[in-house]
């Protein structure tokens, strides 16, 4: 009998360990992530502020984050520019690049571009901004028949347009170069018009940015550990 119970000790006493064993594993574990958690929000104070210094510096925060470590200026922020402001941009302590945002800026907005009588009315406009995806919009009040060029190439054709609703929307994604070109030809009946707008997060901006890392996950969302760590330039507490 008493080796019976010997050896059912032996058993409880390894299940016990394993557990303590476990339990011992899930708090260095836990240790270990909040200590990520701690390094990973200093880092990210310390670019808000070379982020912020480029602001007093130039007027505006950069597009890329990248930019902090550029020793030439970027585009659009030529005036102020004191870079590099470090000499390298860490990851995150799960090994991971941290994430940057800006929001979009409006590059230009046309006044209401009318269909006249006689000769369709042509608007034309250049702007700058940094190569990458913009949001071209047409907010249209009457116009049947229209072509939108960027850059030599159709973006919205005729058979877009309808009259009803009014204001009719619409949205694409164009791909801007350093140089851009914007040319509207509205064919319709007189004073019908439209408004064309673009807006890109590819120039810099005075709104704000959102820099921050994924966590553990390294994906955006999750909870605890996985949670986003991301500071916010225009809001108190910056931590979000």
């Amino acid at each position: 009998m008493r080796k019976g119970f010997a050896i059912v000790e032996l058993v409880v006493a390894m299940i016990v360990l394993a557990i303590l064993a476990l339990g011992s594993f899930n708090l260095i574990r836990n240790i270990t992530q909040r200590a990520k958690v701690v390094s990973a929000k200093a880092q990210i104070a310390q670019m808000a502020k070379l982020l912020e210094d480029i602001k007093v510096d130039t007027s505006f925060y950069p597009v890329f984050l990248q930019d902090v470590a550029s020793e030439t200026p970027p585009l659009l922020q030529e005036k102020g520019w004191q870079g590099s402001y470090t000499a390298n941009i860490p990851l995150d302590p799960w090994g991971t690049p941290y994430f940057y945002k800006i929001p979009p800026t409006t590059l230009f907005s046309s006044p209401p571009i009318p269909r006249m009588p006689g000769k369709p009315d042509t608007y034309t406009q250049a702007f700058e901004a940094n190569p990458g995806e913009a949001i071209l919009r047409i907010e249209n009040w009457g116009v049947t028949s229209c072509s939108v060029y960027v850059n030599g190439i159709e973006i919205i054709e005729e058979q877009e347009f309808k009259k009803n609703p009014k204001p009719q929307i619409i949205e694409k994604k164009i791909y801007l170069d350093g140089e851009n070109n914007l040319i509207t030809w509205a064919r319709s009946k007189p004073e019908e018009f439209l408004v064309v707008s673009v807006s890109s997060d590819r120039v810099p901006t005075k709104k704000y940015f959102v820099v921050g890392s994924y966590g553990r996950d390294r994906q955006e969302g999750g909870l605890k550990f996985c949670t986003d760590i991301s500071w916010k330039s225009d809001v108190y507490p910056n931590f979000q």
